[in-house]
């Protein structure tokens, strides 16, 4: 068959299937050759290099792992490569999540809390009161001002503030039935004050949920809280407590939903008065499909724990 007949039948141009039958004649194959491109500046020795230096420290900068690399290696490469080779590597920048820096020991605590409640119905959470203490600190940054929120795990003392402003601690609860008033904490809290934030704050509002009926109370292992005053407090009002392990943001935060709402705010609080009132505003604002959606989601989270063997999860 000629070029011509080819060209009738594959309805192409002649040039076309010139090109074709002089590639199968010379190569035995139609494809394109290959062309040569520029060689890689950095080779696999380099690249492993480059891998150890990334797994060494996952919180460096992009710069410091560039100058890290060009001194262990002697090759001079632009951030640009660098960033290149990370994402070959499958290694992308992402902002730090914050957790908790999760002690050996209390991830152990952590675990067995999370096996032994690891059965526990929706029903049977909803027969808890959640308490939540928070410090918020008005500090300046650029010439604005910002509320920042951080739970207390280990202790319940008011710490100076190093950038000035001043810091407000408060203290709340909720249930799967709804949330009481947020309770200001002046100075220090103490025992006294404790069990003082229990009398007018957290009875009323068991009586108010759950009346008679069987409820826990949710407390930790904070030195005030256990105090003998306040386990006094708790047997003579005959309040069963739901003991909770230490650094267990991840089961119960909701306290986070009050700074997330805060910082959404068009007008930042710059001043105590005006931070204290933008808390109480935040805590109030946040709809009780929030609070219920944690609580109706505490066997995933005690399920996360257990898989994370007692560490950090993603919540």
């Amino acid at each position: 068959m000629s070029d011509k007949d080819f060209k009738k039948v594959l309805e192409k141009p002649k040039s076309t299937v010139s090109d074709v039958i002089v590639k199968w004649k010379r190569r035995g194959s139609e494809a394109a050759e290959k062309r040569t491109s520029r060689p890689k500046i950095l080779g696999e020795r380099s690249r492993r290099t480059l891998k150890r230096i990334v797994k060494q420290n996952l919180k460096s900068s992009l710069v410091e792992k560039s100058q890290e690399f060009q001194s262990s290696s002697g090759i001079s490469v632009s951030s640009r490569t660098v960033r290149r080779e990370f994402k070959h590597l499958g290694s992308h920048g992402r902002a730090a999540a914050h957790k908790s820096n999760i002690t050996l020991q209390n991830a152990k605590h952590r675990l067995q809390w999370c096996r032994a409640h690891r059965h526990w119905t929706l029903d049977m959470w909803k027969t808890v009161l959640w308490r939540d203490e928070s410090r918020f600190t008005v500090w300046q940054l650029d010439g604005r001002a910002f509320g920042f929120g951080e739970h207390f795990f280990s202790d319940c003392i008011v710490p100076t503030v190093k950038f000035g402003g001043g810091s407000i601690m408060v203290w709340g609860c909720f249930s799967w039935f709804g949330l009481n008033p947020l309770v200001p904490v002046i100075g220090n809290m103490n025992s006294e004050m404790y069990v003082g934030i229990l009398d007018n704050a957290a009875l009323p509002t068991l009586w108010q949920y759950f009346g008679e009926g069987p409820f826990l109370f949710q407390r930790d292992n904070c030195s005030i809280h256990t105090s003998r005053l306040a386990q006094t407090w708790f047997d003579k009002m005959g309040v069963r407590k739901l003991d909770w392990p230490s650094q267990n943001p991840d089961l119960e935060h909701l306290g986070d939903e009050s700074e997330r709402r805060l910082r959404i705010q068009p007008n930042r609080p710059s001043s105590l008065q005006a931070l204290t009132s933008a808390v109480m505003d935040a805590w109030k604002a946040i709809p009780m499909v929030t609070y219920q959606k944690l609580v109706e989601n505490l066997p995933k989270r005690v399920q996360a724990v257990i898989h994370a063997k007692g560490g950090p999860t993603s919540y």
